[in-house]
């Protein structure tokens, strides 16, 4: 196996890091990708639980915030 150290590592890297950059942004999609399939009825409605039961438990430990009917503030940990 052969050795080799960090500062030999970092230049392989830095050599070869613009190349690789440059061949990601040219094979990368423009467009956003899209779900191909739509969700089934069980799986929004766990999805719809799971946020609901989020944002109560954020009501709860006061990282939201209402400040008007149509503002609020939401803490991000």
């Amino acid at each position: 196996m052969r050795k080799m150290d960090f500062s030999e590592l970092n230049k392989k890297i830095s050599d070869k890091k613009s190349d690789v950059e440059r061949t990601i942004l040219r094979t990368k999609s423009p467009d956003r990708l899209l779900r191909k399939r739509s969700r089934d009825q069980q799986e929004a409605k766990i999805l719809d639980e799971l946020c609901i039961r989020r944002w109560k438990k954020a009501e709860e430990e006061g990282k939201i915030k209402y400040i008007s009917d149509r503002v609020w503030y939401y803490e991000f940990d």
